[in-house]
C-alpha cells in the first residue's frame, strides 16, 4: 500500500513540475531587458514584398503568427499609451511602411474561376452493417481550370481590394475599426492609418458562357467593372489624383 502511494506522489509531482518546466521555456523566448520605464519595442518583418517595421507591446523575440522579430531600439510610453499599443497589438503603420504596401497591391492580380456542378458515386462504411456501400454525391464548386469537371458555364472574376483600420477611444477602452473597402490603399491611408500583413480580400463579378466557349473567356471581357490601383505611380500620393487619395 505504502509503495502504491510514493508511486502516485512521483507522477503527481511530476504533473507539478511541468508548468514550472514549460514557464522556464518560455522565459526563454523574451528579451532580456533591463529598460527601467513603460516602454514599446520596434519590431521587423521581412517578407518577399520588401521589410515591414511597427511598435509592439511585448518582449517575445518573435511575436504573432507571422514571427515579428524584436529589436534593441524602443519608445518610451504612457499608461494611456500602453492601452493604445495593446489594442493595436501587431498592425503596423501605413505611411511607415509604403514600399511593402505598393508592393502588396502590385503582387494581385485579377484571375477567373469557373462554375462545376457533377454528379458522382464514392463509398461511404456503413457502422450498423459494417459494409462499405456506393452513394451518390454532389460535387460542386469553383476551379480556376476552365477545363474542370462539370463546367456549367458560369465564370467569376476574382478581384482583390484593400482595407485599413483606425484605432478609437470608445467607451473608455481603444477599439479597432475597419476601413470601407478599396480599390487603392491611397483611398483610406489617412482615415485608416494601420494595416496587417495581409489587407486584402476578394470580390467577385458573375457571367454567363456557353460551355464550349470557355477557353476564349479572357479578363478583359470583365473590363470596367472593378478599378484597381494606380501601379503606374509609385508615390504615396499623387498630384494628379488630388484629394481622391486624401491628399493634404
Amino acid at each position: 500500500m505504502n509503495i502504491k502511494v510514493k508511486t502516485v506522489g512521483k507522477k503527481l509531482l511530476a504533473l507539478l513540475l511541468i508548468p514550472f518546466i514549460l514557464s522556464g521555456c518560455a522565459k526563454s523566448n523574451k528579451k532580456d531587458c533591463d529598460i527601467p520605464t513603460d516602454h514599446v519595442h520596434k519590431y521587423t518583418l521581412n517578407t518577399d514584398k520588401g521589410s515591414l517595421t511597427t511598435y509592439i507591446n511585448s518582449e517575445e523575440l518573435k511575436y504573432g503568427i507571422d514571427n515579428w522579430t524584436i529589436n534593441d531600439d524602443y519608445i518610451t510610453i504612457t499608461s494611456e499609451d500602453k492601452e493604445f499599443y495593446d489594442a493595436k497589438d501587431a498592425l503596423f503603420n501605413g505611411k511607415d511602411n509604403w514600399e511593402y504596401l505598393y508592393n502588396f497591391m502590385a503582387s494581385k492580380h485579377d484571375y477567373l474561376e469557373y462554375y462545376y456542378e457533377y454528379e458522382t458515386s464514392e463509398m461511404h462504411y456503413d457502422l450498423i452493417q459494417e459494409i462499405y456501400r456506393s452513394k451518390k454525391v454532389t460535387k460542386k464548386g469553383w476551379s480556376v481550370s476552365p477545363h474542370c469537371v462539370g463546367a456549367t458555364g458560369y465564370v467569376r472574376l476574382c478581384h482583390y481590394r484593400f482595407y485599413g483600420y483606425k484605432m478609437v477611444y470608445q467607451d473608455g477602452e481603444y477599439k479597432e475599426v475597419i476601413s470601407p473597402i478599396v480599390d487603392d490603399i491611397r483611398e483610406i491611408i489617412d482615415e485608416y492609418p494601420y494595416f496587417r500583413v495581409y489587407p486584402a480580400t476578394i470580390r467577385h463579378s458573375y457571367r454567363e458562357y456557353d460551355k464550349e466557349d470557355l477557353d476564349n473567356v479572357k479578363i478583359s471581357d470583365f473590363d470596367g467593372i472593378f478599378i484597381g490601383p494606380d501601379l503606374e505611380n509609385h508615390e504615396l500620393y499623387s498630384k494628379e489624383m488630388g484629394d481622391y487619395y486624401g491628399k493634404h
